[in-house]
């Protein structure tokens, strides 16, 4: 008895989904011969469009210079907060140790 395999649809690349994208913005073009040649349906398209303008959007709205994200969890506030406090107070000691120091340099 045969056995019947069922061929899955190709999975485009971004690069290939984006000259999808581009032949079919280009004004006058054929869309319905570009979908056909790639072998895909209208909300195939539909779906590559929205990916690049979503892609699009993220890209325009990201900033390199902005600051780290606002939002920090109470956990991890609280851990950095005892941190410094330990590093103020290590600090501190490493500064009266310096002056302890320098007194006895002077002294000799």
């Amino acid at each position: 008895m045969e056995e019947i395999v069922k061929k899955g649809r190709k999975k485009y690349s971004p690069e290939e989904r984006w000259r999808i994208f581009v032949e079919t913005s280009v004004p006058g073009a054929q869309v319905g011969e570009i979908l056909r040649k790639y072998g895909l349906y209208p909300g195939d398209l539909t779906k590559i469009r929205q990916q690049v303008e979503k892609g699009a959007k993220e890209e325009l709205g990201r900033n390199k210079y902005r600051k780290k994200p606002l939002h920090v969890d109470f956990e991890e506030h609280q851990k950095v907060k005892e941190e410094l406090v330990s590093t103020k107070e290590a600090l501190a000691e490493m500064g009266q140790e310096y002056l302890l120091i320098k007194k006895k340099v002077n002294l000799e």
